[in-house]
């Protein structure tokens, strides 16, 4: 019964511009291909749910569609996914691509404004790609998205290499409220073999 009462469960969804580098953060942390990973933007036009244990604490990640100005009425649904994704969750993740020219692009800035209209107190920062930078460019990035003072807290990482992942997922673990768990231990998605065949 003790071991019961310690388990702990919750979600958490990454938002951020398309290829910012959600579903192979997803698929690292899950250990296992659930969510489609490919150049092409705006390659998951679903919400992904990925299922990982650490610990005693499941944690549910919710892989949304990338976040851009929509024009067709499929693209608009898509983006209204991925906000109903974050609102629904315990913790939204900001994922944002630090290697390319402009990090902080208009994609990026939408999403922050986004964000502080409903002025949420669980969002997290993840800069990923922290492999392809240089350290003093990384903390310029890092200092200038904090300035929107939006952050709990900060996390540098390479979803593709693993870099900071495990201390992540450590803080995770840490944040997420005590309760029981909604799926099955060794189960790592929610998606019928497939949709996920079909997303995948």
């Amino acid at each position: 019964m003790e071991q019961e009462n310690n388990k702990k469960c919750g979600f958490v969804s990454f938002i951020g511009a398309p290829n910012a580098g959600k579903s192979t953060l997803t698929n690292k942390l899950v250990g296992a291909k659930v969510s489609i990973v490919t150049p092409k933007v705006q390659t998951t036009r679903s919400r992904v749910l990925g299922i990982a244990m650490h610990n005693d604490t499941q944690i549910i990640f919710i892989d949304t569609p990338g976040i851009f100005k929509p024009n067709r009425r499929l693209e608009k649904s898509m983006v209204a996914a991925a906000w109903q994704g974050a609102r629904d969750s315990d913790i939204i993740a900001l994922l944002v691509d630090v290697s390319g020219k402009t990090p902080i692009n208009e994609e990026t800035q939408d999403i922050i404004e986004g964000l502080k209209k409903n002025k949420p107190d669980n969002v997290i920062l993840i800069l990923n790609k922290i492999d392809l930078i240089k350290r003093d460019r990384l903390l310029e990035i890092s200092a200038e998205l904090n300035e929107n003072d939006l952050f709990k807290s900060t996390y540098m990482i390479s979803a593709l290499k693993g870099n900071g992942v495990e201390r992540l997922m450590d803080d995770l673990e840490q944040e997420l409220p005590l309760g029981p768990w909604l799926y099955d231990e060794d189960q790592i998605t929610d998606m019928p073999n497939r949709l996920l065949a079909a997303e995948i």
